[in-house]
């Protein structure tokens, strides 16, 4: 448990949640741009994982800090648990099977460091836009309602 007073917890969530955006702010910017694809997924991928984290942060930080090392870089397990808060449903519309095969890649480290795969696979064939147009969706929700404030 931290030793952080509530204001402080409420802070230190909303900075993640700003990261989180971000993060996801920049592979779009990167994509708009031409940059590389892989470096693109990744940055979303870590945006999805830290403005999760901390939304989960902002909803009961006591509860959720000490769970996020065992959610790890898992996306999957961590929008099962922020579906389950939210009551939103993060994976509607066909975005699952994108979310498992980034999840895949993500949580292996597999888009951040080269390998056999940036020589066999073009990165512009792993689909991210149905998880960018809910995660987009979902935002701009959250902007309307405050629930990220």
């Amino acid at each position: 448990m931290s030793n952080w007073a509530p204001h402080g917890k409420r802070l230190i969530a909303l900075s993640m949640c700003e990261k989180g955006k971000s993060f996801i702010g920049a592979a779009l910017l990167l994509r708009k741009q031409g940059g590389y694809e892989y470096v693109v997924l990744h940055l979303l991928c870590q945006g999805i994982e830290v403005l999760g984290k901390g939304y989960l942060l902002l909803q009961n930080y006591d509860e959720y800090e000490p769970q996020l090392r065992s959610i790890g870089h898992n996306l999957e397990k961590l929008l099962r648990e922020v579906e389950q808060v939210s009551g939103i449903n993060l994976r509607a519309r066909g975005v699952q099977a994108e979310v498992t095969e980034l999840n895949q890649l993500y949580s292996q480290h597999l888009l951040r460091y080269g390998s056999g795969m940036d020589v066999f696979i073009d990165p512009k064939t792993i689909s991210s836009n149905r998880v960018l147009r809910r995660l987009a969706a979902v935002l701009r929700y959250a902007d309307r309602t405050g629930a990220l404030m």
